[in-house]
């Protein structure tokens, strides 16, 4: 009898794991990946100041 109940916990556990599946994503690859989030936008942000100051440089002649 209690090794029917043991079964029956098992199962229900293991069920919950199957709708979703777990992805592990090594801690490495998260930071390098933030890294480079970060970079792309410092050099989105540094190309919008170069335009203005050039941009500026023109309009103020």
């Amino acid at each position: 009898m209690m090794h029917k109940v043991n079964v029956m916990r098992d199962f229900s556990s293991s069920s919950l794991h199957i709708s979703r599946p777990e992805r592990h994503v090594p801690k490495r690859r998260m930071r390098e990946r933030r890294t480079a989030q970060a970079m792309i936008l410092f050099g989105v942000v540094l190309a919008a100041v170069e335009l203005y100051v050039i941009l500026g440089g023109f309009w103020h002649q």
